[in-house]
C-alpha cells in the first residue's frame, strides 16, 4: 500500500475532479486524475521550453536579431530606470 495523504480543496474543485474519474471509466480514481493532470502539465511546459529554445536558437543564428533583441533590451531597462528614479 503506498502512502496517502488528504488535502483540503474547495467542494467545486472536487466535484471537477470527479467528473473528470466518472469520464475516466470505472476504477478511474481522484489520484489517477491528479496524476493524469501533472503528467499533461509537465508535457505542456516540455513543449513549451522546446519551442522557446528552438527560437532561441534561430534567434542566436541571425547577427542582425540578436543585435536588434539587445538594442530593445537596453531600451527598456534605461525606461524602467528613468522610471523608477522618477
Amino acid at each position: 500500500m503506498t502512502d496517502s495523504t488528504t488535502i483540503k480543496v474547495p467542494k467545486s474543485l472536487r466535484d471537477e475532479l470527479n467528473a473528470l474519474a466518472d469520464e475516466g471509466g470505472r476504477g478511474t480514481t481522484l489520484a489517477d486524475v491528479l496524476a493524469q493532470l501533472l503528467e499533461e502539465h509537465r508535457a505542456k511546459a516540455t513543449r513549451e521550453r522546446n519551442a522557446a529554445e528552438a527560437l532561441f536558437a534561430r534567434a542566436a543564428a541571425d547577427p542582425d536579431a540578436v543585435a536588434k533583441a539587445d538594442r530593445i533590451a537596453k531600451r527598456a531597462v534605461e525606461f524602467l530606470q528613468a522610471r523608477q528614479a522618477s
